[in-house]
C-alpha cells in the first residue's frame, strides 16, 4: 500500500469519525444544552477533527 493509498484510507476513516462526532455532539448539546461546558468542550474536539482533515485535504 503506497502513500497515496494510506493517505485516502485515513481520510476517509477520519471522516467518518467527524460524522460519528457531529451525531454525538447534537445529542449532548440536547442532553446538555447548547452552551453547556460538556457540549463546548466537545464541539471544540469535532472542530479540531475537522480542521485536521481541511488540512489533509488541501495537502494532497
Amino acid at each position: 500500500m503506497n502513500k497515496g493509498e494510506r493517505d485516502d484510507i485515513n481520510l476517509k476513516l477520519l471522516s467518518e469519525r467527524i460524522e460519528q462526532m457531529r451525531d454525538e455532539l447534537v445529542n449532548i448539546g440536547f442532553l446538555d444544552g447548547l452552551t453547556a461546558p460538556t457540549t463546548i468542550k466537545y464541539s471544540k474536539l469535532l472542530d479540531e477533527k475537522i480542521e485536521t482533515f481541511q488540512k489533509i485535504i488541501k495537502e494532497k
